[in-house]
């Protein structure tokens, strides 16, 4: 059997972490500067970058966002919703206001931007002829799957070096008063909360969400699936 490793052990220990911050306790700035190299340093189609990091150390900004967040009316309807009826998922429930107190907890948050560089954002997406809809929308899709993998480096990063963490997307609820805080040019994407916290270690996750339907993981062997 394969031997665990730091980086095997890092990355099955990353969890969500919403309470148990200090904010009296800030970040050093080279640490915060460590993790964003590594966001930089993740892959993407083309190498085409599409991410922009903004890193927001000020608790008065830090809670200007929290409070953007608390005072958008359609904030308890902000979950998923179904491209086929234009329905929430009635299964999803918000948590906006879980994710504003968060940012009211940390002495740091990372706020990450799609600049858009294949698909010209999710605006040009909403008006873009059918025609061109499906290509574009790959080019999301590709500019979605970069900036992913440069969260999970920053968050796997920041875990390795003792800080806590935790991301939300349902930022996005008060997208445009976080434009006008941040100066953000393309879409928001969400934001990652970083902190020494006190909160207790999880215990090992040994199964798939409640919500999950279907196997996550297929195994193709003899070209059989299994």
């Amino acid at each position: 059997m394969q031997r665990m490793n730091a980086v095997l052990e890092t990355v099955l220990a990353r969890r969500s972490v919403r309470f148990g911050y200090d904010r009296s306790r800030p970040v050093p700035e080279d640490v915060l500067a460590l993790v964003v190299r590594c966001g930089l340093a993740a892959p993407s189609s083309k190498n085409a970058q599409p991410w922009r990091f903004h890193v927001v150390t000020s608790p008065a900004l830090l809670d200007d966002i929290a409070s953007a967040m608390e005072a958008e009316p359609g904030l308890a309807g902000y979950v998923p919703h179904d491209p086929r009826t234009g329905a929430p998922y009635e299964h999803w429930q918000s948590t906006v206001g879980e994710s504003a107190a968060v940012l009211r907890l940390v002495p740091a948050a990372i706020v990450v931007e799609n600049r858009g560089v294949f698909s010209g954002g999710r605006t040009t997406l909403r008006d873009a002829a059918p025609a061109a809809l499906a290509g574009a929308l790959e080019g999301y899709a590709f500019e979605c799957v970069g900036i992913g993998a440069a969260i999970e480096n920053m968050w796997i990063a920041a875990l390795s070096l003792d800080l806590s963490v935790s991301f939300a997307g349902d930022v996005g609820v008060a997208e445009g008063a976080v434009a006008q805080l941040l100066g953000l040019e393309g879409d928001l994407v969400g934001v990652l909360s970083l902190g020494y916290s006190d909160a207790p270690a999880l215990p090992p996750r040994l199964s798939p969400p409640s919500t999950q339907t279907d196997e996550p993981v297929r195994w193709i062997r003899d070209h059989r699936i299994s």
